[in-house]
């Protein structure tokens, strides 16, 4: 949900919530307001009733009115003076009419009378719902505005934060460029593109030391290690070392030898993730396979394993072209080097998906954890543990998927295309 989104929701919903409460209050005190009002005039009316019968006494004439009765009871004690509010019903408008009721004593001539002044409240009660009716309306054309205030001008202020969360979007550490972000007359958004250009051109600074850090120390690792790796080769050669000896020296030699292959799948993994291959070109995948087949053919015949290849139709696929051969070579390389004697290979490619089996001891290791760096099977230590992480790279550079399964006895790799 977008931020303004869920603003517009909070804000109308409180707003809602406000005004109503508010609305509701106003009615409340409103009508407080108004039923005094109807009392001070019932008060007003009882003092000329006590004043009239002090000044003649005797008992003014019984009224009925519209919208006031006054009437007298004769009573043998005094009553207490009461004002309430009931109901009567009215035989003219033929409905229950709320009323309001003053009950006070008067003494004529020793007789006590209790005095009823009634008042009709409808008057009162129209007129609060005529200005409730009229909050009502107000407080909805107050949330129409609001709305229309929030989805427009809101949005527009709104809109460097927008721009600014466009260009970050677009921002493309290879192409090196840094952000253009426009100015704003609101200082929050100010100081957040000024954030975000300062952290943009670290990134880039950094990403390029990273870079030119991983190259350089590849390249130059390779120098020594061919020098030692020749050195050794002379030595091997000279007749001046024994049996025992000769051992140390071809174990040294296989651990730069070893030591090389890393550097090299390492700088791969780097080029990979730092998006260095950007050619593409449409690549026959059954083309490298069988190029490698025959790379591999002496290795296959020495295992005797049987090899089954079922390619569909010929087709391409839009990737770059060394990546294509570093991905079937591993997956290849890997199905021999991990398969038993005499065991089987069985290549499937069609449009939609390359599945390679093969058969093979089993797995020491998660096989959820096969495609993360360095990890491999305990039970061997050839391998240097990067071969499917470079698969899955380059998987992940063309949206494709790489998964591993065991059924039946056979190691399946499969990349979805």
């Amino acid at each position: 949900m977008k931020l303004l989104t869920k603003y517009y929701r909070v804000n109308i919903l409180a707003t809602i919530f406000v005004l109503l409460a508010g609305a509701v209050c106003y009615y409340l005190i409103l009508q407080y307001i108004l039923l005094d009002q109807l009392d001070s005039d019932l008060k007003v009316e009882e003092q000329e009733i006590i004043d009239y019968v002090k000044t003649n006494n005797a008992l003014p004439d019984s009224a009925n009115y519209k919208e006031q009765v006054v009437t007298f009871t004769p009573t043998d004690l005094p009553t207490k003076r009461n004002l309430s509010s009931i109901t009567i019903f009215n035989e003219i408008e033929d409905e229950n009419i709320n009323t309001r009721q003053l009950h006070f004593p008067v003494t004529v001539f020793g007789k006590y009378y209790t005095v009823i002044v009634s008042k009709s409240q409808k008057e009162t009660e129209d007129l609060v719902k005529m200005i409730a009716f009229i909050t009502l309306g107000i407080v909805l054309l107050l949330l129409v505005l609001l709305f229309l205030i929030n989805r427009f001008v809101l949005n527009k202020l709104w809109q460097p934060f927008n721009n600014t969360l466009s260009e970050l979007k677009q921002f493309n550490l290879r192409n090196k460029k840094s952000l253009s972000l426009s100015t704003s007359d609101i200082n929050e958004f100010n100081d957040l593109n000024t954030a975000v250009i300062a952290m943009s051109n670290q990134v880039i600074k950094d990403y390029d030391s990273l870079k030119t850090f991983t190259e350089n120390a590849s390249h130059e690792i390779q120098t020594p290690l061919a020098i030692i790796n020749s050195k050794l080769e002379l030595l091997v050669q000279s007749e001046n070392f024994d049996e025992h000896e000769m051992k140390y020296m071809q174990t040294i030699q296989d651990e730069i030898s070893r030591l090389a292959k890393l550097n090299q799948s390492l700088l791969l993994l780097t080029k990979i993730d730092n998006q260095q291959f950007k050619e593409t070109d449409r690549v026959d995948i059954a083309t490298i396979i069988n190029k490698h087949l025959t790379k591999y053919e002496e290795l296959i015949t020495a295992k005797q394993i049987e090899l089954t290849i079922n390619i569909d139709n010929t087709f391409d696929v839009e990737m770059n072209e060394t990546l294509a051969d570093v991905l079937i070579s591993n997956l290849i390389t890997n199905a021999i080097k991990h398969n038993i004697e005499k065991g089987i290979i069985d290549i499937l490619l069609n449009e939609n998906c390359l599945l390679i089996k093969n058969t093979g001891a089993t797995l020491n290791v998660n096989p959820l954890e096969l495609f993360e760096r360095f990890k491999k099977d305990k039970s061997t230590s050839e391998s240097l543990g990067l071969g499917l992480s470079i698969v899955e790279k380059i998987c992940e550079r063309y949206n494709f998927t790489a998964q591993y399964n065991f059924k039946d006895g056979l190691h399946i790799l499969s990349i979805l295309f």
